[in-house]
């Protein structure tokens, strides 16, 4: 399960792949934020559903 430092984790990661795009204006950063975001997200629902079914 996530602990609450992980969940901290997510949160201000989250704050630092927004700020990529201002500050590095390159052609393919978005898609790769993007690409970011969704593993991350995938990491995540991914120690949830660890932490709920098979604790």
């Amino acid at each position: 399960m996530l602990s609450p430092r992980m969940g901290q984790f997510v949160l201000l990661s989250y704050l630092i792949l927004l700020l990529i795009p201002l500050l590095f204006p390159i052609k393919n950063i978005k898609l790769i934020v993007f690409i970011v975001f969704m593993l991350e997200n995938l990491v995540v629902v991914t120690l949830y559903l660890k932490g709920k079914y098979f604790s």
